[in-house]
């Protein structure tokens, strides 16, 4: 007799968090990556103590109204989810340092997909993804004041058009909050496909693409994702090229960035070769 498992499949859940009136693209990719994956979406709203909570969006998906503090109210609504997925600013700058999306970076345990108006990633980070510290008149984690050059942006590096997207992304953020540039390739130690003279000519091409100050370079060997996370320790962020086009995060995390945001001790942003 073949013994049979009662053992249940868990559906996939993605929790909206909606904090003010940008939600449009948060949904729209919400909705698309449910319809992909089968997963179960769930909105939730939350109002400030001395605001009046609004009534739910006429969809036919559950929601939920909270009047509280949104970070606690997001990262309780969304602790048994896979994803929860937030509208971010407009600005790249105000996205980045917006005090609800850095805290909850820091707190959330559910993979944080941050969208922009038209439903594209533009980070996603894991638990435990940003290192700042709070302010002393600010519940937030928030960025210190002035810049410090230790601090680094950690780049994968490979041959190809996102990769150099990438790269220019994060030459440009860097040298705007005066960080310093690491680049990164990873060759296979284990099949030779990839070679240390092909990383280490991957990298010096990704170095002549950023202006002014010489970027650190790094060239290490093993399996790609565990590579990247291990450059990017200590790092404000670790930056990624799009590649793929599949999967939970539909964008283009591919299964490097999508371990990466999962796992990663800082904030993982992905770049379009666009």
């Amino acid at each position: 007799m073949t013994a049979v498992s009662d053992a249940r499949v868990r559906t996939k859940s993605i929790v909206v968090g909606i904090v003010d009136d940008r939600h449009a693209g948060a949904l729209a990719y919400a909705l698309q990556v449910a319809l992909a994956e089968s997963a179960s979406v769930r909105i939730v709203r939350v109002a400030a103590k001395d605001e009046v909570v609004r009534t739910g969006l006429a969809l036919p998906i559950p929601s939920v109204d909270v009047v509280g503090d949104p970070v606690e109210a997001l990262v309780q609504e969304s602790r048994d989810a896979d994803l929860l997925v937030i509208e971010a600013p407009l600005d790249p700058m105000t996205a980045l340092t917006d005090p609800l999306l850095v805290a909850l970076r820091r707190a959330t345990s559910a993979l944080l997909v941050e969208v922009n108006h038209d439903g594209e990633i533009v980070r996603a980070s894991g638990a435990e993804g940003w290192e700042y510290t709070a302010t002393p008149d600010s519940r937030f984690a928030m960025p210190p004041a002035g810049p410090i050059t230790e601090r680094f942006i950690c780049v994968g590096v490979d041959s190809s058009p996102a990769s150099d997207a990438a790269v220019e992304w994060a030459a440009a953020m860097a040298s705007r909050v005066s960080l310093s540039l690491t680049l990164v390739s990873v060759f296979d130690r284990a099949d030779g496909r990839r070679t240390r003279e092909d990383a280490a000519a991957d990298v010096a091409a990704a170095a002549a693409l950023v202006p002014g100050a010489e970027p650190n370079r790094v060239i290490a060997g093993g399996e790609i994702a565990e590579a990247l996370l291990d450059a990017a320790r200590g790092a404000e962020m670790l930056v990624l090229g799009r590649h793929s086009t599949s999967g939970m995060i539909h964008n283009g995390l591919g299964s490097v960035g999508d371990t990466c945001s999962r796992l990663s001790d800082c904030p993982v942003v992905i770049v379009p070769q666009h």
